[in-house]
């Protein structure tokens, strides 16, 4: 970029903040920020500030950057090019970047996107602009007429691009400035809002999803984002995981689908990952904090897991590993956001309602078996069976033609597992596989049958009868027998039913996702 001048007006009696250019924004002044900002560009003999303050002059003095100073130099929209194209005639460069202050989200790569741009096409003076949305409206008689939906754009005063040789044709070209980085101070509240964006983190969240696993760790991560707003947020997901892609996608989330995982997050330069993937490796791990960036993994009992900042095993109640980094149990098991507005149950004398959830994504199918097990006895009680599978399902067409063919119709189904707390509130009793969903159903005050679909889901130890639930085990030959015997017990015996009441009403989890998010971020 030899043949480029990045010149940088800094007029302190123009500022509409006292010593707007010498005051910090977040921890650097404003002139030092665009200094930093064109050295990131190009050389320090290539840039000039043109300035009315001696302190200013001092400062470029100090940078090694040239600077021209005048006390009586006024720029305004109207002279700007010309006084400066007048200042810099005689520099060798023909080519003229003007950076403005007091645009500080408009960084170094913005500027080399432009620059680029301009050189295709040299007779134009290229400049900032951001999109304005409007809907003009014109009164006739009275009644509102919109009269157009044309695009508009608002001048940004960050920078223009111009050859010296071309400028007094004054023909202009736009370059866009996304919305985020669009922000020119011109108020203290533009001060305080670019202060809050250049002090955004970037937190990468790295999960996984699909028909084996489920869609326990999407659902999660997505509750914690939730909760993260003054950061940046993206989701990595391995192009394996198609489920876990679609889904945090329909949440308007940014998320990248690889099939390279380390290298995609690495490429984002991330101030922070968090894993939600189940067990992590050493040397991935390792690769992560070997670029400084903090590392915070959630059910994670991989030999990688010793390497990260923060592990949250809330799964486990005892711990299975040594180590001051691992925080484990049920006191860390954050609720999706649909359960804080939901109300608990209270004990009732009659069954009227009970669910039926194992999950979206499961090869065996153990919802139909559940179901053939126990629509007797809903017949007999005339018991509503609240039925939730997923989207995911396998066995859609299998499970909707025995619901076809059943004379009991007092059945619901759906796939729309993302208001599961709605049909909670309905249901005094659930039948349930061993993931977070028991800690949601412990949440609303529902005694529940548990079956685990494998062994590691057998690992989770919290559901056990003194906190309200019969934990059948790992599915097996006799899984359909045991569900039938414990669901007729249940529904039958009042004094039984009341007793896990009482112990499941005991656990809440409404507080633990602040305290959850309060941990991660004060890692930053």
């Amino acid at each position: 970029m030899d043949n480029l001048l990045v010149v940088i007006p800094a007029i302190k009696k123009s500022a509409v903040i006292p010593d707007q250019l010498i005051k910090k924004l977040n921890g650097i002044t404003l002139i030092q920020r665009a200094i930093n900002t064109a050295l990131e560009i190009t050389t320090n003999k290539n840039i000039l500030v043109i300035t009315d303050s001696e302190e200013i002059s001092l400062i470029c003095e100090r940078n090694e950057i040239k600077s021209h100073k005048d006390p009586d130099l006024k720029f305004t929209s109207e002279n700007i090019l010309d006084s400066i194209s007048f200042i810099v005639k005689e520099k060798q460069q023909s080519n003229v970047l003007l950076y403005r202050a007091n645009t500080p989200l408009v960084d170094s790569e913005v500027l080399k996107i432009a620059y680029k741009q301009f050189l295709e096409d040299e007779k134009f003076i290229l400049t900032s602009v951001k999109k304005e949305q409007r809907k003009l409206l014109q009164m006739t008689n009275g009644l509102l007429h919109k009269i157009n939906d044309n695009e508009y754009f608002e001048e940004l005063k960050a920078f223009h691009i111009f050859n010296k040789n071309y400028v007094k044709n004054r023909q202009f070209k736009p370059f866009i400035i996304e919305t985020e980085k669009s922000i020119e101070i011109e108020s203290y509240q533009d001060w305080w809002v670019c202060e809050k964006v250049l002090q955004r983190k970037k937190i990468v969240f790295n999960v996984i999803g699909n028909i084996e696993i489920g869609m326990g760790h999407i659902y999660h991560s997505l509750a914690l984002a939730h909760e993260i707003t003054s950061h940046e947020v993206i989701f990595v997901c391995d192009e394996q995981y198609k489920i876990a892609v679609d889904k945090i996608a329909s949440m308007d989330y940014r998320v990248i689908s690889t099939d390279n995982v380390l290298s995609t997050i690495l490429n984002l330069n991330p101030n922070m990952v968090i894993n939600d993937i189940l067990n992590t490796d050493e040397k991935y791990i390792k690769i992560l904090k070997e670029h400084n960036i903090k590392v915070v993994n959630f059910e994670d009992l991989g030999s990688g897991s010793k390497y990260a900042d923060l592990v949250f095993n809330e799964l486990y109640d005892e711990p299975q590993l040594e180590g001051d980094n691992y925080l484990w149990g049920y006191e860390y098991l954050a609720l999706r956001d649909e359960f804080y507005e939901a109300t608990p149950h209270k004990m009732v004398e009659e069954i009227s309602d009970i669910l039926v959830t194992f999950g979206g994504t499961y090869q065996n199918n153990l919802t139909l078996a559940t179901l053939k097990s126990i629509v007797k006895k809903c017949q007999e009680k005339n018991i509503k069976i609240n039925i939730v599978c997923g989207g995911a399902y396998k066995f859609k067409e299998e499970l909707e033609n025995y619901l076809q063919n059943l004379v009991y119709k007092n059945i619901s189904l759906t796939y729309a597992s993302g208001v599961i707390s709605k049909i909670m509130e309905k249901s005094q009793l659930a039948i349930s596989s061993n993931g977070r969903t028991i800690y949601e159903l412990a949440d609303m005050n529902i005694p529940s049958i548990i079956v685990s679909h494998h062994e590691r889901e057998a690992t989770h130890s919290f559901a056990t009868l003194d906190k309200g639930f019969i934990n059948l085990g790992v599915i097996d030959e006799n899984t359909s027998i045991k569900i039938k015997e414990r669901f007729e017990k249940l529904v039958d015996d009042r004094d039984y039913r009341e007793l896990l009441f009482m112990n499941i009403k005991k656990y809440s989890f409404r507080e633990n996702k602040q305290k959850v998010v309060k941990k991660i971020l004060e890692l930053l």
